[in-house]
């Protein structure tokens, strides 16, 4: 069944900041600065829907790669600007920030200083745990624990899914349930994986630094439309027409010519059903509705002759 309560993990890629600023004719820097009202936009509407765990995209450990000018404002800069700024009113609303980090000496001390410490003001909060993903890659995690998993010489019978988690850098780091990517791209970018293995994925063309609560509630939303099997099959509910008809009762003719408004054939939706209905949502029904084609040509095979 669709969900109808919030996530318990929301993840998020915050990408669009450079392409925010470069519409603007501005530096991409400028684009990761305004990026502060959409992490804030995150975090009220985080603790206002009852999400317990936000996880924020912050610099993976591919953004080494970007022009140097850049890598410097987002490891040297962006911290100072964002983060430690903003600490003390999150540890007011309750929230506990936590770091997703490995270590890595290329990370200013100044700057891990002020992560650490954030941490360390927040530490006893619970209402909403904020995790921020800095210098982090889900593959690295995935390596990083098996290299530990070996290093302590574990049986390979008593290496488990339970066990391998953990070994990863958060092993607290619950399964992510939603996860939100901005800018119009359709891809995970080596983010969290070992914890989207059965995450929902919602990719939205809006770039970040324009994100705001009313989008954060359009992808729960979303979310609660979803019917989460992890693997297994969801009991079928007999339609409207199945209910109603006894076994072996005839299928009824089609009419002679359909039009847009024309009721659905055999308990299908009529066209201007389908079409009112929004995109996302069509698509479901869309795959479900060739199902069912499928099983009433197959039904009344001499209609379709």
């Amino acid at each position: 069944m669709a969900s109808k309560t919030p996530p318990r993990h929301v993840a998020c890629i915050m990408d669009g900041n450079g392409r925010w600023a470069k519409r603007r004719g501005l530096d991409r820097t400028h684009g990761h600065l305004a990026a502060r009202l959409a992490i804030n936009s995150a975090v009220d509407s985080a603790l206002s829907e009852g999400v317990e765990w936000l996880t924020l995209f912050a610099f993976s450990t591919e953004n080494w790669s970007r022009p140097e000018e850049e890598v410097h404002f987002l490891v040297n800069v962006l911290p100072q600007q964002i983060i430690s700024r903003q600490a003390s009113r999150l540890h007011r609303q309750g929230v506990r920030i936590r770091i997703l980090s490995r270590a890595d000496s290329r990370i200013p001390a100044p700057t891990m200083a002020a992560l650490r410490d954030a941490e360390e003001l927040t530490c006893d909060n619970s209402t909403l745990h904020l995790t921020l993903a800095f210098d982090y890659g889900g593959r690295q995690d995935i390596v990083d624990a098996s290299r530990a998993l070996a290093a302590q010489q574990t049986p390979a019978d008593e290496i488990t899914a339970e066990t391998f988690a953990r070994h990863l850098c958060r092993p607290e780091l619950p399964d992510v349930d939603l996860l939100i990517r901005t800018g119009g791209e359709h891809r995970l970018s080596n983010f969290l994986l070992w914890h989207c293995a059965y995450a929902e994925l919602i990719f939205l063309d809006v770039l970040w630094p324009d994100f705001r609560s009313g989008h954060f509630r359009h992808t729960l939303d979303l979310y609660q439309q979803r019917q989460r099997r992890f693997g297994g099959l969801i009991p079928e509910q007999p339609g409207p027409a199945d209910a109603d008809t006894p076994p072996g009762t005839p299928l009824s003719d089609p009419p002679d010519r359909i039009t847009p408004t024309t009721p659905g054939l055999y308990g299908l939706p009529s066209l201007t059903d389908l079409l009112s209905l929004p995109g996302e949502l069509a698509a479901h029904v869309g795959l479900s509705l060739l199902d069912r084609l499928k099983t009433a040509g197959e039904r009344r095979p001499d209609r379709w002759s």
